[in-house]
Order: structure tokens, then sequence, then C-alpha cells
């Protein structure tokens, strides 16, 4: 038998024989729209009383992909009102 011949049937062997454990590994699970958001205070950077996109994105970028559209009159910053509404948005929504 070529040995090139049996190297591959050898490795189609392997592979096919872990399919079920790839198969049954657990996926991880996508981040949930109902995840709880940070305190307000937490993400008021300067103290100021007020957050703003930009003390967000530098305390938690991932957070102001997420919460963007809570900013409802686009002023870039989040009142409080604004904040107590906002529900994340999934982590792949554009």
């Amino acid at each position: 038998m070529n040995p090139r011949i049996a190297v591959v049937a050898a490795v189609a062997a392997f592979a096919l024989s872990c399919l079920p454990v790839w198969a049954a590994a657990p996926k991880p699970a996508p981040p949930s729209a109902a995840t709880a958001l940070p305190s307000y205070e937490s993400l008021d950077g300067n103290g100021d009383g007020v957050v703003t996109l930009p003390e967000v994105t530098v305390r938690a970028p991932e957070l102001a992909k997420r919460i963007v559209h809570c900013d409802g009159d686009r002023d870039r910053r989040l009142s409080r009102k604004e904040y107590a509404a906002c529900k994340p948005a999934p982590a792949h929504a554009g």
C-alpha cells in the first residue's frame, strides 16, 4: 500500500471517529439581551453625575457597542431615564 494513502486513510479514520465528540461539545451561549447592566454611577468616569458614551467606551468598550442604541436623543449622553430603560442589544447588533 502506498504510504501516503495509508496516512490519509488513518487521518480520515481518526477524524470520523471524533465526529460524535465534536458534535456533542457544548457551544458557548450567545450574549443574552437580558444581561444586567452595571450601575449608572460605575460608568460615570469623571463623577459629574452624567454618563457619556465616551465615558462608557473608555470604561467598558464592549458595553458601549451594546448600549449606543439607548441614547434616544442622540446627544451622546445617557440620562438616568434612558439608562434605566435600556435593554442591552445583542453583541452582534450593528
